[in-house]
């Protein structure tokens, strides 16, 4: 029965807070010689890593349970070797990233999406929606790889007594899904299903009949972007990449950064430029714009290494990247998970020390760090 009060009251809850609250936005951006991913995160001030991951780890699953629990699980387990390389950006600490794109051009994205919640009564195993991020971009190199696979893939774990997300993924050819749980099942938008690349924080086809109504999509209402609602940042974001000029002396990047900027500047924001394979990011703490050049990076041959997300710097931060250790990883995650999962009581909880425990236990085991 506490249960049930819990989920209920957290229920009531999400009802009334505004959608600002839990707001992100995603697209890709693309024409004859130019490919770029933006991203917005609106949510909170937060901690958090950036973090370059080698290709050639064993690692093994993790679900809520086996992530909360002071005992052993009885749960089935997924294990795998990675592939690829990737550079994430995380909350959450090493493998439980928000978003990141792997060295073949994979990225992927999770966006707050109300209603959605765990496939229940499957015999398969489950992996925390962090981790099963870190799986895609371990294992497949492009969108087409992912949804052919996504049966395969172990369940989704959500919060406990929180809703999920969709998901937005774009490639090096410049093909882009929204991953969504309806009702228990996958609903993907893809090729011919998703004419918009741009994905916020309603489920994609209804954001795409509204935006069908207006007069630049085939509908007769005309649309302001000065005056437009938060919610219509789809709208806006569809209007604005419409609208690009490309005679203009404005790049592909900046007017991307625009683009960002003006449907609702988020605390985290990215900018990735697929064709130059560089990845550009500033927060509202670290404002300044940092970049990243992909092609630099050997991932066969590095362990794994961070900066902080919130860096007080700009310009070309390639070289900036330490060694992470199994203690700053713990530091991470004992900040990041209480403001992750949206529950006052977590951060207090037997439960919540378990966490801390078992994801020291997971990166000393799979990564052999320094302490």
């Amino acid at each position: 029965m506490k249960n049930y009060y819990v989920s209920f009251l957290f229920t009531v809850l999400l009802s009334i807070l505004p959608i600002e609250n839990y707001a992100c936005s995603a697209f890709l951006f693309k024409g004859k010689d130019y490919s770029i991913v933006g991203f917005n995160e609106n949510w909170k001030s937060m901690p958090g890593m950036v973090i370059i991951n080698p290709a050639g780890v064993e690692k093994h699953g993790l679900s809520w349970n086996q992530l909360v629990s002071d005992t052993i699980v009885d749960e089935q387990k997924t294990s795998w070797t990675s592939r690829y390389g990737s550079v994430s950006f995380t909350l959450l600490g090493i493998d439980m990233p928000c978003y990141g794109v792997n060295e073949k051009g994979l990225f992927i994205v999770e966006l707050y999406l109300d209603k959605t919640f765990s496939i229940k009564g499957e015999n398969k195993p489950s992996l925390f929606w962090g981790q099963w991020i870190q799986y895609q971009l371990d294992n497949y190199s492009t969108v087409d790889d992912v949804i052919s696979n996504l049966n395969n893939s172990p369940i989704i774990d959500w919060w406990p007594t929180f809703p999920g997300s969709h998901f937005f993924l774009s490639d090096k050819t410049g093909n882009t899904a929204a991953i969504e749980l309806i009702d228990g099942k996958y609903v993907i938008a893809h090729g011919d299903n998703m004419p918009i690349p741009i994905l916020c924080n309603d489920q994609y086809a209804k954001e795409l009949n509204v935006l069908n109504t207006y007069k630049a999509f085939g509908g007769t209402n005309t649309f302001d972007p000065s005056k437009s609602a938060w919610s219509e940042r789809y709208i806006k974001a569809a209007h604005y990449l419409q609208q690009y000029d490309s005679n203009l002396e404005e790049s592909p990047v900046d007017y991307s950064w625009y683009v960002l900027n003006n449907i609702g500047r988020g605390e985290w924001q990215l900018i990735y430029d697929v064709e130059n394979n560089n990845l550009q990011f500033r927060t509202d703490i670290g404002t300044e714009v940092k970049t990243i050049d992909m092609s630099k990076i050997d991932f066969s041959k590095t362990t794994p290494k961070y900066l902080d997300i919130n860096i007080q710097t700009s310009g070309n931060i390639s070289d900036n990247f330490m060694p992470l250790t199994v203690s700053i990883n713990d530091e991470y995650v004992s900040k990041g998970f209480p403001i992750g999962y949206e529950n006052a009581e977590f951060g207090k909880s037997k439960s919540y020390q378990s966490l801390l425990q078992n994801i020291h236990n997971y990166t000393e085991r799979i990564y052999k760090l320094d302490k």
